[in-house]
């Protein structure tokens, strides 16, 4: 699986260093506690997602061949219930949906890790 970090990231309270970090540590595969990736749906349904990284590095999800673009990083499960939260509050709702994947379409810029 390709995990790509998207230019319009949420994150709680880390330094551009310590992403820089995170993301370096993605890339070698290593095993990172309490970290949690919101992601946009790896299927058709859905608004967002949330993953423990851990679990990222079972092979079921190594050997998959999806794309997972990362919108938001969060130190604890409870923090990225919080940056979904704020994350739909400034999508906004529109005739009752949320459209997330256009929000985040509409800047496409993903850096690879």
């Amino acid at each position: 699986m390709d995990i790509l970090f998207h230019e319009k990231m949420y994150q709680n309270g880390y330094s551009e260093k310590k992403i820089e970090k995170i993301r370096k540590k993605i890339q070698k595969l290593s095993p990172k506690l309490n970290l949690f990736l919101i992601t946009l749906p790896i299927g058709p349904e859905g608004i967002l997602e949330i993953y423990w990284y851990p679990e990222l590095l079972q092979p079921l999800y190594r050997r998959s061949p999806e794309k997972m673009i990362v919108v938001g990083i969060a130190a604890s499960r409870e923090d990225a219930y919080e940056l979904v939260e704020q994350i739909i509050q400034d999508i906004g709702w529109n005739e009752g949906t949320i459209s997330v994947r256009d929000y985040f379409e509409e800047r496409v810029c993903y850096y690879p890790y």
